[in-house]
């Protein structure tokens, strides 16, 4: 990817554009907030039941509930994704996203996990070694973890610009994991000001709305799904991925009048 000279749209105004996205759709922002917030309940009551028991029926637990938040949270993105492009958004979204990409997403969620967990793990190896110079690679393999966490929230909406949107000519059978991986990866180390700050912002928002509770249930996934594909959406037009259409001409009022006599 080449970045052009000049952006055109910048971080803060894509997150202006999420928030007023948000405050002018303020019914699917709760009503997608709620739905993923139901689907997170059995996850996290799963995480409880193995962190006291360490068993294959807690484990799957753990895996089946997952893969139930990823679906739905892929359902938020693609609503927000119609959000953003003013294509009639509903909460039939939900049903649409689940029948093109429940499967990618299954997928995704699957590579995402293993990742996660490979990572972590090397982490906490070597931060828990007795030589020194290990826990010194610990500290460099928690900037990876970082660095990943911060690509996990580009791959749903470059996901879903791969099927409905921008990359949607050059689909296969084959390579669409490895694209959206790979971008995902491109866009948060070349843009790391943009990804850090948007990480920042997501980890700020979401001590928010978990302190205070209600947040978590009502404002959380509908506000970050948008913010996400916003800024995903903004990276990708800066780059020339999307173009924008040309901003109307606004005509002068004066060719309009009549000659005075």
């Amino acid at each position: 990817m080449e970045k052009p000279a000049s952006p055109t749209i910048t971080f803060f105004k894509a997150l202006r554009n999420a928030t007023n996205d948000a405050y002018d759709r303020l019914g699917l922002t709760l009503a997608s907030s709620l739905l993923w917030f139901a689907a997170s309940l059995p996850f996290w009551i799963s995480v409880l039941a193995l962190w006291r028991r360490v068993g294959l029926l807690e484990l799957a637990a753990v895996f089946f509930s997952s893969i139930l938040l990823s679906e739905v949270w892929m359902g938020c993105v693609y609503l927000a994704y119609r959000i953003a492009t003013r294509d009639e958004p509903s909460l039939l979204c939900f049903v649409e996203a689940w029948r093109a990409l429940g499967w990618k997403t299954l997928w995704l969620a699957i590579v995402q996990t293993f990742v996660t967990l490979v990572i972590a793990f090397n982490m906490i190896l070597y931060l828990l070694s007795n030589v020194l110079l290990l826990r010194v690679f610990g500290v460099v393999v928690l900037y990876i973890l970082l660095l990943w966490f911060t690509a996990l929230l580009y791959q749903y909406p470059l996901l879903v610009e791969h099927v409905f949107g921008a990359y949607s000519a050059e689909q296969t059978r084959m390579s669409w994991m490895r694209r959206v991986l790979r971008r995902s990866l491109l866009l948060t180390i070349g843009n790391l000001p943009f990804s850090a700050g948007m990480f920042a912002i997501i980890a700020a928002w979401a001590i928010f709305c978990f302190v205070s509770t209600i947040g978590a249930a009502l404002m959380y996934a509908g506000f970050v799904s948008l913010a996400t594909v916003h800024w995903t959406r903004a990276l990708l037009i800066n780059y020339g991925v999307i173009v924008l259409p040309p901003e109307p001409e606004i005509i002068p009022d004066e060719q309009f009048r009549l000659p005075e006599e």
